[in-house]
């Protein structure tokens, strides 16, 4: 009878996970198992969880703040070699795959995040896989807007509002709110309030 897999526990993971942090002693520590850092409204996060497998895995993403319901851009994995990691694999195979995450990740994970930069990587993304959904759009326009880039947020706007009215039935509600804030920074651009909308925006919950 073939052994069970069992999947790992949340305290087995954050042993795990030590050697990780150890190896980005500059960044911070979230949820006890992910690594950030931030700049302005954006923050880089690496994650890891447990899969059913066995295994755990690491995936990358920026977090861009202002949307309501969350902005997210140049979600990753690591390559199929290095993307999963048994525990018996872990102690010869995590310098492996953090030099994986050094090659993979982006923007570079050790170097200094810059605002242009991360703009930059996540046009390029959009450019180069052409699916990207409507909260990637408003978050590329939301960026653009803070780097002063009036044109490009608008014309992001422009996108991420075509995106949502293609789908072809009912909005759900988070698409709605969507809509709305592409509206409301657009207006916020074209009549020179774009720093003040920002700004609430940001501004967490009372």
């Amino acid at each position: 009878m073939p052994a069970r897999i069992k999947c790992l526990t949340k305290a087995q993971l954050v042993g795990f996970f030590r050697d990780y942090r150890d190896a980005f002693p500059e960044w911070s520590v979230e949820h006890d198992v992910a690594l950030s850092r931030a700049l302005g409204p954006v923050k880089q996060v690496i994650a890891f969880e447990a899969l059913r497998s066995g295994s755990y895995r690491p995936s990358h993403c920026i977090r861009v703040a202002g949307l309501l319901d969350g902005g997210q851009l140049l979600f990753q994995f690591l390559d199929i070699r290095h993307r999963e990691t048994l525990p018996r694999e872990h102690a010869t195979k995590w310098p492996l795959v953090v030099k994986a995450m050094e090659e993979q990740f982006l923007p570079p994970v050790r170097e200094p995040l810059d605002l242009a930069r991360v703009l930059w990587f996540g046009e390029e993304e959009v450019a180069r896989d052409g699916g990207a959904n409507a909260r990637t759009l408003s978050s590329l326009a939301l960026l653009s807007a803070h780097l002063g880039e009036s044109n490009r947020s608008l014309e992001w706007c422009d996108r991420s509002n075509s995106r949502l009215a293609s789908m072809g039935r009912e909005p759900a509600e988070w698409e709605l709110r969507l809509a709305a804030f592409n509206q409301q920074l657009r207006k916020s651009i074209q009549t020179g309030r774009a720093r003040e909308f920002l700004q609430e925006a940001e501004r967490p919950p009372a």
